[in-house]
């Protein structure tokens, strides 16, 4: 897999700088959809589960994958699509007839991070328009967190994993160049997304 990165800050700036709680100040709660039974009991139990951003790159369900999550391009051989083309300067040796896969992201996130994903219940976010999509996208089993609890989750989770956790509303765009850990397709705003994060791991 080929890496080509284009920018110059580190993961925890970018974070900072681009996450917007404008949402979060005017949330009742967030909320967690489970689609399998037993995901949800294991929540109820106390286990939560962070995945990396590259599990939804390559996933193929309907809403919950993203092909360009957390980075500028993502293509992969076996999941079809056009292959990108691109123009080199000056001599190379890269030889881009064989690749299998090409991964295009920032310097800003030379690293991505674990990563969990509820939906932000706000009084003017538009949150009850999207209800029956979420549902069908990511199951009928659901977890709310008053938005009050928010930071003593985060706790929670940090007392008991040991990694420190970052959390924040998920920007959307309609620029690709802005695509980040925090900024997704406007495609996605129907999903009010609101991430936790913690630690890093390769981008691939």
């Amino acid at each position: 897999m080929y890496s080509i990165i284009n920018h110059t800050q580190n993961l925890l700036t970018a974070l900072d700088h681009n996450m917007s709680n404008r949402d979060l100040n005017s949330a009742f709660a967030l909320i967690k959809f489970f689609s399998k039974k037993e995901h949800y009991l294991s929540f109820l139990n106390g286990n939560t589960l962070f995945r990396t951003p590259h599990y939804y790159r390559t996933c193929e369900d309907v809403g919950r994958g993203d092909r360009n999550e957390s980075c500028l391009l993502f293509w992969g051989k076996k999941f079809g699509g056009q292959k990108p083309k691109f123009e080199l300067i000056g001599n190379s040796n890269l030889d881009f007839e064989t690749y299998e896969s090409v991964l295009i992201y920032p310097t800003t996130e030379q690293n991505d991070s674990w990563m969990q994903s509820w939906a932000i219940m706000g009084p003017h976010n538009g949150f009850e328009h999207s209800l029956e999509q979420l549902q069908e996208e990511f199951g009928f089993y659901f977890v709310v967190l008053p938005a009050k609890n928010i930071a003593k989750y985060a706790k929670l989770v940090e007392k008991h994993s040991g990694s420190k956790i970052t959390y924040g509303a998920i920007r959307y765009s309609e620029n690709p160049k802005e695509r980040s850990l925090t900024v997704k397709d406007t495609k996605f705003s129907y999903q009010k997304e609101f991430r936790f994060y913690t630690g890093q791991c390769a981008k691939d």
